[in-house]
């Protein structure tokens, strides 16, 4: 059987402000626990009008799952923090594997519960496999809007 990745959607916005940080992967727990602390800090000089906590919490699920499946022992995971003109937050979280063969499933909850979390949380998550300088790998995406209270 063959799977066909869904193009992943431009930005909705124009971009306000954009972070790209990397993650050196050794534990999920502790590649989650540097991605929280990055991404706090980023988002503290943002001024996102979002629910903070939630933004953390969908980088925490989404470098998780990176760090778990995607074929990062010992690379790096990267991850973009952007903000777009209407202010919604764009999450984007690269890693090693360019396949997600089960991302429906996953994504409703079926297979773990970090995408579906992020769901419940307002986000829209995406994916798309990618070839960047000869290494392939997968960009997961999760769009938190601004004005979810």
């Amino acid at each position: 059987m063959t799977f066909a990745a869904p193009i992943l959607p431009p930005p909705p916005a124009k971009l306000v402000l954009e972070r790209r940080l990397t993650i050196r992967s050794l534990l999920p727990p502790q590649d989650a626990q540097a991605a929280r602390i990055q991404a706090l800090t980023c988002l503290a000089t943002f001024g996102w009008i979002g629910p903070l906590g939630l933004a953390v919490a969908t980088v925490d699920h989404l470098v998780r799952n990176a760090s778990e499946f995607g074929r990062c022992a010992g690379k790096q995971i990267g991850l973009r923090i952007a903000r777009t003109e209407p202010d919604d937050l764009l999450i984007d979280v690269t890693d090693h594997n360019p396949e997600f063969p089960f991302f429906e499933q996953a994504a409703a909850g079926l297979l773990g519960k970090g995408l579906w979390r992020i769901a419940q949380y307002g986000g829209v998550v995406s994916w798309h496999p990618h070839n960047h300088e000869d290494e392939l790998g997968k960009t997961v995406r999760a769009v938190l809007r601004g004005d979810r209270s």
